[in-house]
């Protein structure tokens, strides 16, 4: 009776405490999460976690999600519960200054009429209903970001582009570009054109202008001027050492660079045989472009004189035919379209661009023992070679190069991201300043200026980056020149601008990433929340192999037994022998079994490869059925034993 009642109470007991560990859980550790996901998906970075910090006034963040419409694809659901997860996450870390609100906006509702202003994009499904799956970021000066519709194809980048929302809205005005050039890219004669007369600035200095602050810094100043956020170098000249100097130790103290340099540049070429057929003099431009001290400084080379030729990649174009108006379609080996196997898709500015359109582009090589990290954004692939760039400096000949092409089986980096500490590329200090032939009027004392910061000539030289640099550098400039990546249209006397190619999208991503804090720029690619079966795929992969292999085979064969055939009627329209006939329908009986017994084969195959994967999935399934019991189950073996044990030893002492 008394066992039964300590029993009772014991429940009881159980009860409560269960019922007060759960309250006090939820009342202590809400937040408290354990992340034992291999690419801790849910943990967010210390860059993101800065951010947040950061945050100077309330940010208002509108989910948009078609909750009722999305019920039935479980794929979006899933996507759904990862994003809103991230921005709890989001607003538990802002210290109170991020507000999430979420939003069905059910068809003919004003939630929907709020989605389609704000710029959602809604996405039809049957029945007439459209999906949203957007976010609205506001702050309380009405600035407005929007992510148009969450797209899982780029999820290891969600953290990245609501890091980058937020931080946009808290510093919302627009970065500010220095651009270094050597071309003509402000309003000048069209190098590519045969037209006399004013020119617009090239499209993409319209692209960069409607995103950024673009200032033009002449190529001949010995310093840069304050302010810059992304220095932007594009087919540098011939930079005096003070001006070298000026971006050395702009790079060093922590400013980022995008860098466009060019052993060929067929756009320079072309503007200099203009202006010399103008009789404005200068026949030649300028048609190669190099930093290398400063590039060695920061672990890369470009090959001098030297572009590359990818057989792959190689565009097609017209090199004439015979006769007037004769074409001749051959691959230009110099002129590339660089597709997916040749972007790097797990750096954030070249993740989800289209293909890039590059002309006689040069090769970077990373420096032995050099210091930083080189990362590739677009390379060749293997069927490449390096040419000489005299080969297609004034008379180009497609037919030469392919004759001449031996591909070499290296991929050539043709943009990469550089970072890591680095130490100036002037190691005595500032050069020397040139002197002048005329001395003009002495110029004041230098002075610090009125906000107390000294001027750039009073900052003492840095020998070395306190922090990792982070520079992207290209090595080809005529990938900006519109005729290599956006087509002109006139339309009601408006200049319209129909891209063709990346390129452009390539160089705001590149600005907007490097524009960002360190902290955005720090954050990287994350995992997937959905993983694959590796040994399923494995096993999938094999089989399809063989499987393309068999059927490769059967080509052969069909292809081999229809000559055969082919031949035998033809001896039989010409003999007309009936032996012979006998012997075609022979042939032609063996034929019919070779077909009937290799399609077999393929049936085996992929027969094979379906009752593999399934064994395997049983084996899965299975096991993760019977594992959880399993365990249970060894766990009461295990207790009635221990207990079993401790009974008998317990017998054996009340015994002594």
């Amino acid at each position: 009776m008394q066992r039964n009642l300590l029993s009772g109470a014991g429940l009881i007991l159980a009860a409560i405490l269960f019922v007060a560990l759960n309250v006090l859980a939820e009342r202590w550790l809400a937040g408290a999460r354990i992340d034992l996901t291999q690419a801790r998906l849910y943990t967010l970075s210390q860059g993101t976690r800065n951010v947040l910090n950061a945050i100077p006034e309330p940010i208002t963040l509108k989910l948009y999600f078609s909750k009722k419409v999305a019920n039935d694809l479980p794929q979006v659901m899933g996507y759904a519960q990862r994003v809103r997860e991230m921005l709890q996450e989001f607003r538990r870390l802002s210290n109170g200054r991020l507000r999430l609100v979420e939003i069905d906006p059910e068809p003919f509702t004003e939630a929907e009429d709020e989605a389609v202003r704000a710029g959602l994009q809604g996405v039809p499904l049957g029945a007439g209903d459209q999906l949203y799956f957007g976010l609205v970021g506001t702050n309380m000066l009405d600035d407005q970001q929007v992510v148009g519709f969450f797209q899982q194809e780029k999820e290891q980048f969600l953290e990245y582009d609501l890091a980058r929302l937020v931080h946009v809205l808290s510093d919302p005005k627009k970065p500010v570009v220095g651009l270094i050039t050597g071309h003509q890219m402000n309003a000048e004669v069209s190098p590519m054109m045969q037209v006399g007369g004013g020119n617009p600035p090239w499209p993409i200095v319209t692209q960069i202008r409607g995103a950024f602050d673009l200032k033009f810094i002449d190529p001949g100043s010995a310093e840069l001027p304050a302010g810059v956020d992304v220095l932007l170098i594009v087919h540098p000249p011939a930079l005096s050492p003070r001006l070298q100097y000026a971006i050395d130790q702009y790079v060093l103290g922590g400013g980022k660079a995008l860098v466009y340099v060019d052993p060929f540049s067929e756009v320079a070429m072309a503007f200099g045989q203009q202006r010399g057929a103008m009789g404005m003099g200068g026949a030649r431009g300028q048609t190669e472009s190099d930093l290398p001290e400063l590039l060695k400084a920061w672990g890369v080379k470009l090959e001098a004189n030297r572009i590359v030729g990818d057989w792959q990649a190689a565009q097609e174009v017209n090199a004439g035919g015979p006769g007037p108006g004769g074409m001749k379609i051959l691959r230009y080996l110099p002129w590339l379209e660089l597709g997916p196997n040749n972007i790097n898709r797990d750096d954030v500015v070249t993740a989800n661009i289209g293909n890039i359109n590059a002309a006689t582009a040069g090769s970077l090589v990373r420096l032995e023992g050099a210091a930083t990290e080189v990362v590739p954004l677009l390379t060749t692939g293997s069927q490449a070679a390096l040419f000489d760039a005299d080969l297609v400096r004034f008379a180009p000949n497609p037919e030469r190069l392919i004759r001449d092409f031996k591909a070499t089986g290296v991929s050539y980096v043709l943009a990469a991201r550089l970072r890591g500490k680095v130490k100036s590329a002037f190691p005595d200090g500032p050069p020397k300043a040139e002197e002048k032939a005329a001395p003009a009027a002495a110029p004041p004392p230098t002075e610090a200026g009125k906000d107390g910061q000294p001027r750039p000539a009073d900052k003492p030289h840095l020998a070395e980056s306190a922090n990792p640099i982070n520079i992207i550098v290209v090595a080809d400039s005529d990938l900006l020149f519109e005729q290599f990546w956006a087509r002109t249209q006139e339309l009601f006397g408006q200049r319209m601008i129909v891209p063709t190619a990346a390129n452009a999208d390539m160089l705001i991503n590149a600005l907007d990433n490097l524009a960002g804090s360190n902290d955005l720029i720090s954050l990287r690619s994350r995992g997937k929340s959905t993983r694959p079966f590796l040994v399923v795929d494995g096993l999938r992969r094999e089989a399809e192999q063989r499987f393309q292999e068999q059927e490769r085979e059967l080509n052969g064969k069909l292809e081999s037994l229809q000559k055969r055939l082919q031949e035998l009627q033809g001896r039989a329209s010409a003999g007309g022998g009936a032996l012979l006939s006998a012997q075609q329908a022979q042939e032609i009986a063996k034929a019919r079994e070779e077909i009937l017994r290799t399609r077999k084969e393929l049936r085996d195959v992929q027969h094979n490869l379906n009752r593999d994967i399934e064994t395997l999935e049983t084996r899965l399934r299975a096991a993760n059925l019977a594992a959880i019991p399993l365990l249970v189950a060894l766990f009461a073996i295990g207790l009635a034993g221990y207990r079993q044990l401790r009974r008998r030893r317990h017998f054996e002492t009340a015994r002594a």
